[in-house]
């Protein structure tokens, strides 16, 4: 079983995206391992780029609809269950699936994953994790970036993420208030960086990096989404 697992991680996530990243680097200016990290975390959030904006679209139906939910929320006479059932008559038209507005992010945890694993030996030798024919291996990739040594741990990059993260969560805190709001979320934007920071401190800054272009994106991404978006009309007292 064992085996099984460990050649379906080698051959199915680990392989592709090890040259993946060997690709992508001997084509970066430099080459540079920094680009590299860039490029690929941008590359892989236009790759799920459907299943943001399918987020974005689910929490302004629910925003439409949100009066209704807390009028039935409010509701005395209605059971747990029905309050539920009606709840969910309201909210099934719009399709929505949290586990498909979460494959951005599961697949962001799979790539930095493997991209620990390639860390730790693959961008020094190719070893037993043979490349395909049309990627070349130029010898141990240039990790230097701005200073900064993205093979090893860094408190400030770690610090500099945990920042730029705190900023997102925020900004998320305060447009999902208009859906729902409730003891976790406000504690969200403290949980989320202050985790990030604690696990980032221990892991080579690379992570750092790919985590702060990956809040860059999304940041653009809505401010996209909002100057697209029609403005709703000013109701006239």
């Amino acid at each position: 079983m064992f085996d099984l697992f460990h050649s379906l991680w080698l051959e199915g996530l680990y392989k592709p995206i090890y040259n993946l990243v060997i690709f992508t680097y001997n084509l970066t200016p430099g080459p540079s391992f920094g680009l590299t990290i860039i490029g690929l975390a941008i590359f892989i959030r236009f790759l799920f780029l459907y299943f943001t904006l399918l987020g974005y679209k689910h929490d302004e139906q629910l925003t439409e609809v949100k009066p209704q939910i807390e009028k039935i929320e409010e509701d005395k006479s209605l059971s747990s269950r029905e309050k539920i059932s009606k709840v969910s008559a309201i909210t099934k038209p719009f399709g929505i699936n949290p586990f498909l507005v979460s494959v951005p992010l599961f697949a962001q945890i799979i790539f930095l994953g493997v991209l620990y694993q390639i860390i730790q030996g693959g961008i020094y030798s190719p070893g037993y994790h043979s490349l395909y024919t049309f990627v070349k291996f130029t010898g141990p990739l240039n990790t230097h970036f701005f200073g900064f040594d993205l093979a090893h741990r860094n408190l400030t990059l770690s610090a500099a993420a945990a920042f730029f993260l705190f900023l997102e969560r925020v900004w998320e805190y305060n447009r999902r208030k208009k859906i729902a709001e409730n003891f976790s979320q406000k504690w969200d934007p403290l949980i989320w960086p202050a985790g990030t920071f604690i696990i980032l401190s221990v892991l080579p800054s690379a992570k750092a990096i790919f985590v702060m272009t990956s809040v860059a994106f999304s940041f653009t991404i809505n401010t996209i989404v909002q100057i697209s978006s029609p403005k709703q009309p000013v109701a006239k007292a």
